[in-house]
């Protein structure tokens, strides 16, 4: 046995003596079946977790097994999210939300056998079952990419205009999840694109996903868009994404050209502090904290702005431009690429 698999066993053990208020009767179990694909990656991780949670479904099995097979399932569950914590524990992003249904699993998964068994089988509901956070089979097939799960969902009755609770759509999964082919699929079936849609995909770095919509959307690409009680523009809210970095820095920079190449208007001005998105991007505090100037991503799309034409003197509602905003908060390699284009 080899060091890699002894040292995830301690840690297995490890994690399942600690408490953290699991007290499930196969807990130690479950953590076991996740043995043979450890170490591995958040991304990885939720697919090896639907492939168990289908695999050991209480649906899957009969009922005389179906106590001991809920009691398993359950511990697959809280044994994930116990993984998840130990490999994002400093991530701050909170566990994907438990797979409540088999035919969920199999659409996320884009096991499309296994998912036309279940539907073939299982009451005519089962396409279109919500779990307990209000999410339907089609959004995790959207979330999963497999475009063939899709369209089987809606040939037994799912509705590509769905929402969830929180009004996400199924649209928006797809986004999130930065698939091309089901974004140009939903949208072919029907699916509405709105500002919604684009906003996120800039915000959270899913660049395929923002030229997708951009390639898609009928509307006026340059325009504002209301969002929170402001007006920002697509520009302003791919830079603001670089400094949230939900994804990887080059992944938001690569929205950031995106907007750019799509005509996004580098001397608009969002309506509360009057500033472009050079002057919001220059004014966010992230650049101390998390030290952006050591980033020649960051760097990289300063320059990229004043290529663009930014005006790096224009003065917002408080009389600061772009320039003033860096010397003041002492961005000094921020400063200096300005300075070029002053």
């Amino acid at each position: 046995m080899g060091a890699n698999v002894r040292n995830e066993e301690r840690a297995i053990v490890e994690l399942s003596s600690k408490g953290n208020g699991i007290a499930l009767p196969q807990f130690d179990e479950a953590m076991t079946l996740f043995l043979p694909y450890l170490p591995c990656d958040e991304k990885e991780l939720r697919r090896v977790y639907l492939r168990l949670a289908l695999k050991y479904h209480p649906d899957k099995r009969s009922e005389s097994e179906r106590q001991l097979s809920t009691e398993l399932f359950q511990a697959i569950s809280a044994a994930y999210e116990e993984l998840l914590r130990g490999n994002d524990a400093n991530s701050g992003s909170s566990a994907p939300k438990r797979v409540k249904s088999a035919v969920a699993a199999a659409a996320e998964l884009g096991d499309v056998d296994e998912l036309q068994r279940l539907l073939n089988t299982l009451p005519p509901n089962a396409a279109v079952e919500e779990d307990e956070l209000g999410i339907c089979p089609l959004m995790f097939a959207a979330a999963g990419g497999c475009v063939e799960a899709a369209q089987l969902l809606v040939d037994f009755g799912a509705d590509v205009c769905a929402r969830n609770p929180i009004k996400w759509s199924v649209l928006l999964y797809a986004v999130l999840g930065n698939h091309a082919d089901m974004i140009r699929w939903l949208v072919g079936q029907g699916a509405e694109l709105t500002s919604h849609e684009l906003i996120l995909a800039t915000y959270t770095g899913n660049a395929r996903s923002f030229a997708t919509l951009l390639e898609l959307y009928c509307g006026d690409k340059a325009s504002f868009f209301p969002y929170d009680g402001k007006n920002k523009t697509l520009l302003h809210f791919s830079c603001e994404g670089l400094c949230f970095l939900k994804n990887s820095a080059e992944a938001h920079a690569e929205c950031v050209r995106v907007a750019l190449r799509n005509g996004a208007p580098v001397g608009a001005l969002e309506v509360t502090q009057r500033r472009s998105a050079l002057q919001d991007f220059v004014a966010d505090e992230r650049w101390l904290v998390q030290h952006f100037e050591n980033s020649p991503v960051h760097i990289s799309v300063v320059e990229e702005l004043c290529l663009a034409s930014a005006n790096v003197t224009e003065e917002d509602a408080k009389g600061e431009s772009a320039l003033s905003l860096a010397q003041k908060a002492g961005l000094c390699r921020v400063r200096q690429t300005l300075l070029a284009y002053a």
